[in-house]
Formats: C-alpha cells, sequence, structure tokens
C-alpha cells in the first residue's frame, strides 16, 4: 500500500513539473546511449562467452586456495570477485547470475558471493570521483582502497562456517564441442546482453527523474546529509554533493559510504539480474550497509594516521593539471556510477 501511494505522488509529481521530469529523462537517455551502452555492452558480451566457455572454472584452479581460505567459496567464485572489482557495478551482480545459470555456484554460495563482489570499479573511484570531483589522486586512492578492503571484509565477516557452501553441484562439461558453436555461443552471448543492457538503461532513465523530484523538493546539496541521502538512491549524485564541502575525515567517510552502499540506481540493476536464482533480497542490501559502514571506518583511519603523520596538507585538492582531467572524468566515467561501480 505504501508503495503504491508513493507511485501515486510521482505520478502527480511528474504532471506537475513536465519540464524537470523531461530535462532528467533527457540526461538520463543521453548517459544511457553515450556512455553506458557503447562502453559497457562489449564487456557483457564478452563476459558472457568467458562464462560459457568455461573460463571461471579455469581461473579457478588458480583462485580456489585463496578463495576457499579466506571466504569459503569454490575457485569459481573467484572470476565474479575479480568481474566486479575490475569492470564496477553492476557487472559483478551479472557474473554471479551467469556462474548461478551455468551451475558453477549454487545458491547459498550465489548470495554469499553477491555480498561482496558488486562493487564500484577503479576507475569511477580514481577517476571520476577521486580526480574528477575531488580533484585530488590522493583521495581517489583513500577511497579506492577503503572500497577494496571493505569488500574483503564483508566477505570474510560472513562466511559460513561448514565446508559444504564449496560442495559444488554436479559440475558440466565446458567444452566447445558439446555446449554450442562459436556462431550461436555469440548470438545467445548479443541477445542476453542487449536485454540486460536496455533495462539498465530504463533504470537509469527513471532514477534520473528521482532525482530531479529531490532536487525540485530543495534537498540541502551543501551538507554531508544531503550528499548521503542523494547518494543513497544515485550514487554519483550523492559523491558530486560531498566533495563539493571541505575535506575532512566526515566528508570522506560519507563519501566511502555512499561510494561502497552503491545507491538503488545500482541495486535496482542488480535485483533485475538475480531475479530468479534464490538470491535474497534483504541478504544483499543489509552486506552493502556493512561495505558502507566498513568502508567508511576504514577511510576515516586512514585520514586520521595521515594527519598524525603531517599528510593531510597533501590530500588538499591536486594541481591544475588535474583539473582538465578531472573534468573529462566526469563526462565520460560518470556512467560507472550505474554499472562500475
Amino acid at each position: 500500500m505504501i508503495i503504491a501511494i508513493l507511485l501515486v505522488m510521482f505520478n502527480i509529481f511528474l504532471l506537475i513539473f513536465p519540464q524537470n521530469v523531461l530535462a532528467a529523462a533527457r540526461d538520463g537517455l543521453l548517459l544511457w546511449f553515450n556512455n553506458v551502452l557503447p562502453s559497457l555492452l562489449p564487456f557483457m558480451i564478452v563476459t558472457n562467452m568467458l562464462v560459457m566457455l568455461g573460463f571461471a572454472e579455469l581461473l579457478a584452479r588458480f583462485l580456489a586456495p585463496f578463495m576457499r581460505r579466506f571466504f569459503n567459496l569454490p575457485g569459481a567464485a573467484g572470476f565474479g570477485l575479480v568481474t566486479g572489482l575490475t569492470s564496477g557495478y553492476p557487472m559483478g551482480a551479472k557474473t554471479v547470475s551467469d556462474l548461478y545459470r551455468e551451475k558453477q555456484l549454487n545458491t547459498r554460495q550465489a548470495q554469499h558471493l553477491l555480498a561482496f563482489c558488486n562493487n564500484a570499479g577503479p576507475l569511477f573511484i580514481l577517476g571520476a570521483v577521486g580526480v574528477g570531483m575531488f580533484n585530488s589522486t590522493r583521495i581517489g586512492y583513500i577511497l579506492w582502497i577503503s572500497h577494496v578492503l571493505g569488500a574483503f571484509a564483508v566477505g570474510f565477516l560472513l562466511k559460513p562456517k561448514d565446508d559444504s557452501m564449496y560442495a559444488r553441484e554436479e559440475k558440466r562439461e565446458n567444452s566447445l564441442s558439446n555446449a554450442h558453436s562459436i556462431g550461436k555461443m555469440l548470438g545467445e552471448a548479443v541477445r542476453n546482453s542487449m536485454d540486460s543492457i536496455t533495462v539498465i538503461g530504463g533504470l537509469i532513465i527513471f532514477f534520473s527523474v528521482v532525482i530531479s523530484v529531490f532536487d525540485v523538493l530543495g534537498l540541502p546539496s551543501d551538507t554531508v546529509f544531503g550528499g548521503v541521502v542523494g547518494g543513497l538512491v544515485e550514487v554519483t549524485s550523492g559523491a558530486r554533493r560531498i566533495a563539493t564541502l571541505t575535506p575532512s575525515v566526515i566528508t570522506l567517510a560519507a563519501a566511502a559510504f555512499v561510494v561502497a552502499f552503491g545507491g538503488f540506481s545500482v541495486h535496482a540493476q542488480t535485483f533485475h539480474f538475480v531475479a530468479g536464482t534464490g538470491i535474497r533480497v534483504r541478504g544483499y542490501l543489509l552486506a552493502k550497509l556493512l561495505h558502507g559502514v566498513i568502508a567508511a571506518c576504514i577511510c576515516a583511519l586512514i585520514w586520521i594516521l595521515l594527519a598524525d603523520i603531517g599528510e593531510r596538507a597533501s590530500l588538499a585538492p591536486a594541481a591544475d593539471v588535474f583539473e582538465k582531467s578531472g573534468r573529462a572524468c566526469i563526462n565520460t566515467d560518470v556512467f560507472h556510477s550505474h554499472m562500475q561501480m
């Protein structure tokens, strides 16, 4: 009932402020068409084909000791972790879904892996947030280190105590001879990726309009609270609001929390990918909240430690040489709030 009331109020807003809605929807559409579609689609196609070819099992041979020791997961889960850390939101969730459907993970394993593999990518954190928003490469590295360590901490803290987690389902063969021809495999990968990228585009447009609602309602953009609230909806908007404030232990911790949580724009994409896998949405959201809190604490600790040894001054905005590259990062890398992260 509450959701229905909110949707009715949202429709009323669309009728009262049509210009704001059209402008926000247009911005979201252009963001998807100019940045997300050409950059994410090829990566999704290749990732789909790698999973179908059994590359995850090949990588599992090298990552199995690490994944089992620290996360009590099979080695194939390492492919999802690497993808999530390098390519960003929502590719971690997409890879977990692919591994589950290819029967390389069972439901419990997929639930655990999703809790810490769906992360912001380094290009978004270092480029768009660090240089582009804070004008500081060092702040970017602090946020990235906090983000990665927070993800590993969540995976370690939530790992099951029993060894049954990496009792694999029946292992399927992955040779090309018994699977699909290259042509058929490519066609399936393209079809699957186009379906996914279209859903991502629709969600980007929808949450661009949602953010416009907050702007019209006068959400304060010059406070940490306003930045965090905006980040709970859409991570890029929240990080940009926080970056306008003077760098401090509070503002950096808030930025680390927002980037690690991901925002409901990212989570909506994640829910689409994991539908039908049996993964509990509530468990995933609690894990992302935990990730945000841990990342914020680590970020604050690093800032304090650097301040104690007289390094805080070096965290001031970078020289003008980074300004142009920062602006470029905002234009070219902002889409990672919907996918890389």
